[in-house]
């Protein structure tokens, strides 16, 4: 999640939904005060929907993907049709878990009698922007501390670590995306499952597997210890998957999921 006051097009976003009329609903975001999003009849659910509170309804929690955000007003469009079964599990859990981080970090101002509010503005967009989210950063506390202790200075830096070891069990990760992968040749399909066939793991303790989602659409999970390892098998898994359909005489592309 950026540390931005506005999402961007593309982003998942949480919202409440606060009002449905008969042409859409309008919903409140958690994750940025103060802003909201509105969701088209069109973009509640796939099909034809003609009873809009069959599917969405005042009060309840959802996951939606921005598809336009208005330069300068605070009302996005958003689309809750967009965003899969495991996307939404996904950002549920980064949710919750950002929940949780703040509290950690409220707990380490309160162990170094800090002003919690000082030491959030001071370190919090900091670490999103290196971490992505507050809740890794904790995980990264825990899995490097010794790295993180040399990037990061302070005296919430020793704190931040040993709340994180008391309270966050950094599991193994799991990031992926989709591939799209064609080819006009006779023998396309082979050369598709040769390219897919391609990628191995660089360590031992990561676990790599593609799946067909249907042609032309192929889903890669890579499962590691850390986010760093993971970006870097990821990385090398779609740019040998894509080198090899090339050379097959195919054509391919990547999308983060």
């Amino acid at each position: 999640m950026s540390p931005l006051d506005v999402p961007e097009d593309g982003d998942y976003i949480i919202g409440r939904v606060i009002e449905v009329k008969d042409f859409g609903a309008n919903l409140d975001l958690l994750e940025y005060p103060g802003q909201k999003a509105f969701v088209h009849i069109s973009e509640v659910a796939s099909g034809w929907v003609k009873y809009i509170r069959d599917f969405i309804r005042e009060g309840q929690m959802v996951v939606a993907k921005v598809t336009k955000v208005k330069k300068g007003s605070k009302i996005i469009d958003a689309s809750v049709r967009q965003v899969s079964g495991h996307r939404k599990k996904e950002k549920i859990r980064e949710w919750k878990n950002e929940q949780r981080a703040s509290k950690l970090l409220e707990l380490v101002a309160k162990n170094i009698k800090a002003d919690y509010e000082i030491l959030r503005e001071e370190i919090k967009d900091d670490l999103i922007n290196d971490y992505e989210t507050l809740y890794r950063a904790f995980e990264e506390s825990v899995i490097n501390s010794d790295d993180f202790k040399k990037k990061w200075k302070g005296s919430w830096v020793s704190e931040f670590i040993k709340v994180g070891f008391e309270n966050v069990t950094p599991p193994f990760v799991t990031i992926g995306g989709m591939f799209s992968l064609t080819s006009e040749k006779e023998d396309g399909v082979e050369g598709i499952k040769s390219s897919l066939m391609g990628p191995q793991a660089i360590h031992d303790d990561t676990n790599i597997t593609i799946t067909s989602d249907g042609a032309p659409n192929y889903r890669i999970l890579v499962k590691a210890p850390n986010y760093k390892q993971a970006e870097e098998e990821l990385k090398s898994s779609v740019d040998l998957v894509l080198k090899l359909l090339k050379k097959e005489g195919g054509n391919g592309s990547f999308e983060r999921a």
